[in-house]
């Protein structure tokens, strides 16, 4: 069996980018680990090397070395684009970077778009009598 993916983890994964186009890339797992059920799928949030200047609202940037980070594993400069959000299967995980320190988590799930509520239905009315 493989190793579970677990909340916070960088995972390269095969995920569409906005025109469709598939491609490996390191990705952030924003899935709590208790609703992480092999082999349903989980939400990430796509990493990315391309950083426009200024840093618009929606990055996170994490923290890399040139030799690997000792603990995101990343060795170069990219973002957590928080508003790229994709679900995944397990079965897309290409493999592992490392994870994101604490802070940077909570600054990602911050910006992570939350679904809205479906509103109610207005009461029916009341038949006269």
């Amino acid at each position: 069996m493989a190793v579970p993916v677990r909340f916070g983890q960088i995972v390269w994964a095969e995920m569409a980018d906005a025109n469709g186009i598939r491609k490996v890339r390191p990705a952030v797992v924003v899935t709590p680990s208790d609703r992480l059920k092999e082999p349903g799928p989980f939400e990430v949030v796509a990493v990315s090397s391309q950083i426009p200047q200024p840093l618009p609202a929606d990055h996170v940037l994490l923290p890399w070395h040139s030799q690997g980070h000792p603990r995101t594993g990343l060795n170069r400069k990219c973002a957590a684009v928080c508003t790229w959000l994709a679900r995944i299967l397990p079965s897309d995980i290409q493999g592992r970077a490392g994870v994101v320190p604490g802070q940077c988590l909570v600054e990602i799930l911050s910006k992570v778009p939350r679904p809205q509520p479906t509103p109610k239905p207005p009461p029916e009315a009341e038949p006269e009598a």
